[in-house]
């Protein structure tokens, strides 16, 4: 049994406190009227496009090589997630009633996390410049596998209208065109070769990466501003029990099969899938009819999540 000081457990709050009071005042400026509609989707943009790929390369360039290049993490962390999507697909198809698209949006709410706006000030709070492996190999999970599955079960619920080349060709397009993509694939470039970038563009790359918390936080909770708790509530409730609860579960599971040496690699791994869902998960909601439900269940994930995070780290006995 892990037992922790009342100095450690007000540490760890001072870790989670900071990032959810953010997300607490961008939710009070954009309810006061502060924010547009289409301030917050713009700025939701130059966070994903433009901060939070300085700050992926920032970290990965200047990271070894061998902390990147983590197979085993990739491994449980990847099986995890999608067995949390499995779970929650055939739930909701079976118990629920529910057709293909709408049953795959609320299955990526438990398997999708908050890996770019959540988790990396989370982790980099916790452990530095080392956080940028475990987001990285998420990110590329997240990319090139769990949103191509989602967008393609949508597509077949909507009774497959498009050939699966046209889908596949879009999802390529996609990922070309993604600045998160090509900047971790360019800090690995550079953490493999020893490249460094020139300290004008070294010194900017700084200055957005440092910009990224802040603006990333207020704008999600700018985004929850306008959700209320409308939808169906036993589907609301299992979709959050997933992603905080049967997630993280899952990965301490597997972790049993596939053990990982580096604690810190351990701990994200569960840290992070502990998180609530995508930013993005009530867009994919809307699109399969079922954006009440979908917006409902991230609002009260990012309420309920800093107890289970906090519970998560004591029993992990995660330390600064």
């Amino acid at each position: 049994m892990v037992t922790v000081s009342g100095a450690g457990v007000a540490m760890l709050i001072g870790v989670i406190a900071p990032v959810f009071l953010i997300i607490l005042l961008g939710y009070a400026l954009a309810r006061m009227g502060q924010f547009a509609p289409a301030v917050i989707a713009s700025n939701g943009r130059f966070v994903l496009n433009v901060l939070t790929p300085a700050v992926v390369f920032h970290a990965l360039s200047t990271a070894q090589i061998g902390a990147i290049a983590r197979p085993d993490y990739l491994t449980v962390y990847a099986l995890a997630s999608l067995l949390a999507f499995a779970a929650g697909f055939v739930w909701f198809r079976r118990s629920g009633g529910t057709g293909t698209g709408v049953a795959a949006v609320r299955a990526l709410g438990m398997s999708g996390s908050n890996t770019a706006f959540v988790g990396l000030p989370i982790l980099s709070q916790l452990y530095g410049g080392r956080a940028a492996a475990p987001i990285a190999l998420n990110m590329l999970f997240e990319s090139f596998v769990l949103l191509p599955l989602l967008l393609a079960l949508i597509d077949a619920g909507e009774g497959g209208r498009r050939p699966l080349g046209a889908v596949l060709s879009d999802l390529g397009r996609n990922l070309v065109r993604s600045s998160l993509l090509w900047a971790i694939i360019l800090g690995t470039v550079f953490a493999a070769t020893g490249l460094r970038l020139p300290a004008p563009l070294a010194r900017t790359v700084d200055l957005l990466a440092a910009a990224s918390a802040a603006l990333a936080l207020v704008t999600i909770g700018a985004g929850l501003a306008g959700i209320v708790l409308a939808g169906r509530r036993a589907a609301i409730g299992a979709v959050v029990a997933g992603k905080l609860l049967l997630h993280p579960l899952l990965v301490v599971a597997l972790l049993q099969l596939v053990p990982i040496g580096d604690p810190m690699l351990r701990h994200s791994a569960i840290l992070l899938a502990g998180l609530p869902m995508f930013s993005i998960f009530p867009v994919f909601g809307q699109r399969a009819g079922d954006g009440d439900t979908c917006s409902a269940a991230m609002l009260l994930a990012v309420v309920l999540c800093p107890m289970t995070l906090l519970a998560t780290m004591l029993i992990l006995g995660v330390q600064l």
